[in-house]
Formats: structure tokens, sequence, C-alpha cells
């Protein structure tokens, strides 16, 4: 796309690319990829489901994460939602067994409520 025509210039929320957003969070984005390899870290290493976790693989994960949050609240980074998303993962990561039995007992009651929602 040529940039020939002055009427047609690009938004400013698009003018930034993916990887100048990045450089923008750095923070934010590793406390995002802490959340998600603690959550995926504890998941297989878990023996069972209703099990809690083991402390010495969860906690560090956690406190990871949060120190990289905290990092990005501390730079002002604007991605604060991106920072929440890792460190809720990384704190499901604590309670796994918990979490993924009440994801299932909600996911149970949404399903029936929608079939008894169609047949009434």
């Amino acid at each position: 796309m040529t940039d020939d025509k002055p009427g047609l210039a690009k938004p400013a929320h698009l003018a930034t690319s993916n990887r100048a957003w990045v450089k923008e969070h750095v923070a934010a984005t590793v406390a995002l990829a802490l959340g998600i390899l603690s959550f995926a870290v504890v998941a297989i290493a878990q023996h069972s489901i209703w099990d809690t976790p083991d402390w010495r693989i969860s906690v560090p994960g956690f406190v990871a994460t949060l120190v990289a949050a905290v990092a990005s609240f501390a730079r002002r980074e604007k991605a604060w939602l991106v920072c929440l998303a890792g460190v809720g993962l990384a704190g499901a990561a604590l309670v796994l067994g918990w979490f993924l039995l009440l994801a299932v007992v909600i996911g149970a009651t949404l399903i029936v409520m929608l079939i008894v929602h169609a047949v009434m």
C-alpha cells in the first residue's frame, strides 16, 4: 500500500508495529510469558488433577511473574491487562487442581444452562 494519497494516512493506533509494542512493554510481555510458562510447567509436572501442586515449582514461578508485573507497573507501562493475565495464570498454577475442577464445574453448568434455555 502506498501513501501517495494524503487523505488516507494510517491512524495512530495502526502506525506502530507489534515489535514496537513489545519493545515498549517488555516487562508486561515477560510477565505474561512467565505466567504461561509457570502454568504449563506446573500442569506438566502434576501427577493427578486434584493434587496440590509442588510448591517448589509453583511458588518460584509465581514470584518471578509477580516481580515482572511489578516492574511493568514501576515502568508505567500501559499494558496492565497483560500483566494481570500473567499473574493470574501463575496464581492459577498455585492451586491448579482446584482451578481445573472449578473450571469443569462452571463449564458443565454453562452447558446445562444452554440446554435448558434452548428447551424452554
